[in-house]
Order: C-alpha cells, then structure tokens, then sequence
C-alpha cells in the first residue's frame, strides 16, 4: 500500500501532537512533587534524629545514591504560614535552578504553592495580592516566585522576607523553627516499596503536624 506525501504529512503532524501533548502533561500538569523526596520537621518535634537516621538508613540499605538539599525557614502565627529569610532562599535557588531575589526590609515575595499552565488563574491571583500581614509586620507585596519548592498545595502562604524582618520574627516565641531536608534520587521499585512503608509505620504517624514525610 503506497502513502502519498498529504497522507504522511497527516501522519508525522499526528504524532508531534501525541508526544507534545505528553511533554506538556508531564512537565506541567504532573510536576506535583518537587522531590523524590522531602521531610519537614516543626521545632518540638521530638522523633526529628530518630527520623532522619531511619530514612539516611534506608536509603544507605537500599544502595541509593541521592543529592540533598538543606534549608530552614519559619512557621509563624497560628496559621499554617511558612517563611523564610532571603539569603537562605538564595542558597536554596542556587541549588535548585531558580532565579534569586532581592527584598528590602518592607517587602516580601510570595512563593507559589501552585506552578504550571494549569495554575494560571491561582497565579494571576496572587500577582494581585498587594501586601501580606506577617505576625504585627504589614509588608508589600513586589512579586511571585517562578516554582514552588514544597509538593503542590502544601501549607497555607509561602513568603521570602529579608534577613533583617526574619530576624526579628525569630524572636517570637510563638514562631517555630523548620527544618527541611530533600532527597533527589532514581525512584525504584525497591527505594519507593522502603519509604511507602514509613507512612504507616508508628515513628513517622503524624502528631500535630510537627512534621511532614513526602514521598514519590
């Protein structure tokens, strides 16, 4: 059976639409997850080394040779409302791709819990939000960041705040210290069978949100 050129033509344009209709898909609507893996741990947490040494174990048992990502931020007030200074928002783009930020003293930028082109209402409600009341502090509002950096949705508001504003943050009693550590690895059968069993397992059952275990 012979195919004319048209015919072909139709045939290689139906295929480029298939494999851009999957790139897009992949890279935009099923980039929920920033890391293979990411633990979060609230100051109080009382399980925090016995966690890490568990998941260092398990990864060390499992042959699995991973690149980590080290950074702190802030839980402040009574809401789920996570900051973090700028300089160690810095150090973490430089790590991660992303673009670095400069924000004066009465300024913050709003880091996105939702990216890609299916976010673009959530997105374009954010770029309106005009300032941000942190604690007693009332700051403006001078951007949103290009990514998120937790899993999709995670936490109520994400804020960069300068050094100095952090600081004084720091003083609150009220407001907690995080630790967050990400592991970025060749997801296999044998490493994701390992860390799903963490999840029911009685050292990671969540208690009060004092920390937080995702994984792909």
């Amino acid at each position: 059976m012979k195919f004319n050129k048209k015919i072909i033509g139709l045939i290689a344009g139906a295929a480029v639409i298939l494999f851009a209709g999957k790139f897009v898909y992949d890279e935009f609507i099923n980039d929920d997850y920033t890391h293979s893996l990411m633990y979060i741990s609230v100051e109080g947490n009382d399980k925090e080394k016995e966690q890490i040494d568990a998941i260092n174990k398990t990864l060390k048992d499992n042959s699995c040779k991973s690149e980590e990502i080290h950074f702190n931020m802030l839980k402040v007030d009574d809401k789920n409302n996570m900051v973090i200074k700028e300089s160690e928002y810095n150090k973490l783009a430089k790590e991660s791709g992303l673009k670095e930020v400069n924000v004066k003293e009465n300024e913050t930028i709003i880091i996105p819990r939702y990216d890609g082109i299916k976010n673009t209402k959530y997105l374009k409600e954010q770029k309106s939000i005009k300032e941000f009341k942190i604690n007693d502090k009332t700051l403006k509002v001078s951007g949103v960041g290009e990514e998120k950096i937790f899993v999709t949705g995670l936490f109520d508001n994400q804020l960069i705040v300068s050094d100095k504003v952090y600081d004084e943050l720091c003083k609150n009693k009220d407001n907690k210290d995080v630790k967050v550590m990400a592991y970025d690895y060749k997801v296999k059968e044998d490493i994701k069978n390992a860390m799903t069993k963490f999840k029911p397992d009685s050292l990671f059952s969540n208690n009060n949100d004092s920390f937080y275990f995702i994984s792909k």
